[in-house]
């Protein structure tokens, strides 16, 4: 019996479907692959840190005793190996590169990471300047420690997250990020870069939006009058350094501002504490005109282009309200605000207006 072995051509077409099985299924596969191998990795930074966490807190180490985070580190490294400590005014030593991508963002500069507003969790709960630390595998962590963090029972640990991903709550006064490879790339929050305890991005990141260079819009900090002005019997006197500094030239003294605070002074710190100054009012009205379909800017029945929203997370009006910007004057004596809303009819009015908020959104450069 004559056997019969295949052909040249049946040969290369064999090699061929194998070929192009392999080009379907290897990017898959490889990505798969990648993804258990980034999921164990983080497994491996949190069974760590969740460790060291519990072991300090039996040590009596978490709660209200810190004055800074970087205290906070140290002490933590005693049950945690870590090689190298960063403050915040090196935490370059850590990270080892200058800036931090996101998507549709600016680089985020590695120096601008001092104090907790990176997070923008200051927001709800106080917490200490930045710092930093390297593990004995090489994996650097950038975080905050939460000024206020109550004392836990060592003997009720609570666990979040999946068996495999466990976190005990004794890190839960912990808020920040850690680099999965170190110094290699991409560098980029959300890829190598993993948020940890609800950080969501880094955000005093300037975004381009309506052809300038703004942050989100947020809810400022308040400053009350006695803070930034000083009194003389009735009279309330700027303290110089406010108005050479942040180019505020008036004390509000109403009862709102000396007891709650000054939302309008705080919003021009802040804007000008992290390079940027709030928006003149042809800044509004450039950035309004380009919301607003019909350029009908006064008119408070204006449909927003939601789709030309953008990045502008803090413009949430999907379930009705208004937004008010808040800008300064030339002169700087006075400030005025723009209203965003979306459209609604005479019936539903007063139930719009009740959902209204007074937002800051910082312009960098002119």
């Amino acid at each position: 019996m004559k056997l019969r072995g295949f052909t040249l051509a049946e040969t290369l077409i064999a090699l061929g479907i194998i070929g192009i099985i392999a080009a379907l299924t290897l990017p898959t596969l490889i990505t798969t692959i990648s993804n258990v191998v980034t999921e164990n990795q983080k497994a491996v930074f949190q069974r760590k840190l969740s460790k060291g966490a519990d072991l300090l807190n039996i040590d009596n180490g978490i709660g209200p005793y810190y004055s800074d985070t970087e205290s906070f580190v140290k002490r933590l490294s005693e049950h945690l190996k870590i090689v190298t400590i960063c403050g915040k005014d090196n935490l370059k030593n850590c990270l080892t590169y200058d800036t931090i991508q996101q998507n549709g963002t600016e680089p985020f500069n590695v120096e601008d990471i001092t104090t907790d507003t990176f997070t923008g969790l200051a927001e709800n709960k106080e917490y200490l300047d930045a710092a930093g630390f390297v593990l004995g595998d090489g994996t650097p962590m950038i975080l905050t420690y939460q000024k206020d963090c109550p004392v836990s029972d060592p003997d009720e640990v609570k666990y979040s997250g999946s068996k495999k991903n466990a976190i005990s709550n004794h890190t839960s006064c912990i808020a920040g990020f850690y680099d999965l490879n170190g110094v290699k790339g991409p560098n980029k929050f959300g890829k190598d870069i993993v948020p940890f305890n609800g950080v969501s991005g880094l955000k005093n990141t300037w975004i381009s939006f309506a052809g300038f260079k703004v942050t989100t819009p947020k809810v400022p900090n308040p400053i009350k009058t006695a803070d930034y002005c000083e009194q003389n019997g009735n009279n309330w006197t700027l303290k110089s350094d406010y108005r050479t500094n942040y180019n505020i030239n008036s004390c509000c003294t109403n009862s709102g501002c000396k007891t709650t605070g000054d939302y309008w002074a705080g919003a021009m710190i802040e804007c000008k504490d992290i390079g940027g100054h709030l928006p003149t009012e042809s800044q509004l009205t450039t950035i309004a005109s380009y919301l607003y379909d019909d350029g009908n800017l006064a008119s408070y029945s204006i449909r927003i282009n939601k789709s030309k929203l953008g990045p502008l997370a803090g413009f949430d009006l999907e379930s009705g309200g208004s937004i008010y910007l808040w800008g300064t004057r030339d002169s700087g004596t006075d400030y005025y605000r723009r209203h965003f809303a979306r459209n609604y009819t005479d019936d539903d009015y007063m139930d719009v207006r009740k959902q209204s908020y007074l937002m800051a959104l910082c312009i960098k450069g002119d």
